[in-house]
């Protein structure tokens, strides 16, 4: 695929890594108008060589998953947000931001820039929250997720019980 739909939901490398890592990737599936980019795919490629459940995840790209290539427009936007950004944040976010979609990220970096450039984000977290709400998943699945996505694969959270996160 060469170009994303408008409003399109954009997964960054990070996000889907720990969906992979608690082999839950399908969850992500039914996110509206979702995609990846090629510097995400190339990350994660990269990964599988040291962490194999990583190919969780490489198997729904393509397909179930579209990686798409940046716009012409996209690209200009990916080259000044590269002077700050990893590959995979820099397009990610500048696919997001040119369709005036959503960027789903955990990186720091790439979640200030967003902010700052006014581009829509969530992360693994508020994913979680998500499928909790909509009733995808359980509170209880929720909290393992997180749990092994902090002690298994170093995730930083803010709150180590996901129940912080939900509403009352």
């Amino acid at each position: 695929m060469t170009g994303p739909p408008t409003n399109a939901t954009v997964l960054n490398t990070t996000v889907l890594s720990n969906f992979a890592h608690v082999d839950n990737v399908d969850l992500l599936l039914d996110l509206p108008r979702l995609v990846t980019v090629e510097a995400v795919q190339d990350e994660l490629e990269a990964g599988a060589e040291t962490h194999t459940y990583i190919e969780n995840a490489l198997t729904v790209l393509g397909e179930e998953i579209p990686v798409i290539t940046p716009s012409t427009s996209a690209e200009k936007v990916e080259r000044k947000l590269f002077e700050s950004l990893d590959p995979g944040e820099a397009q990610a976010l500048a696919v997001a931001e040119v369709s005036d979609g959503m960027v789903i990220t955990d990186d720091g970096d790439a979640r200030t820039t967003a902010e700052q450039r006014g581009v829509n984000l969530t992360g693994s977290i508020g994913l979680l929250v998500r499928f909790v709400e909509d009733g995808n998943i359980p509170v209880e699945t929720a909290d393992e997720y997180l749990k092994r996505w902090i002690d298994e694969a170093g995730f930083r959270s803010p709150a180590r019980d996901f129940d912080v996160f939900l509403e009352n």
